[in-house]
């Protein structure tokens, strides 16, 4: 629609008719899929068992009651355990 055409047509227009504006609630969000690659293969420190998958390290985890925590421990307190995970004795 030019300017021209709206400047003749602003009285005609129904102000009062609105679309009710969508919530934030209500906007569904777009699902979309991840892929990671699999995990590079290493021998355990815990068995000395070598470990090439994603499902041979939880299966790893699980026999050995153990969790990855990551490289990055943010705690305010050493675990009761440190000087034997610093000292890589068990």
């Amino acid at each position: 629609m030019t300017l021209d055409k709206y400047r003749q047509n602003y009285d005609a227009i129904e102000w009062t008719q609105s679309a009710p504006l969508p919530r934030g609630n209500s906007i569904k969000s777009e699902k979309a899929f991840v892929v990671m690659k699999d995990i590079d293969p290493f021998v355990s420190p815990i068995d000395g068992k070598m470990v090439g998958s994603r499902s041979s390290l939880r299966d790893h985890e699980r026999r050995h009651n153990v969790r990855q925590i990551g490289n990055d421990w943010a705690g305010s307190e050493r675990p009761s355990n440190w000087d034997r995970i610093k000292n890589g004795r068990n």
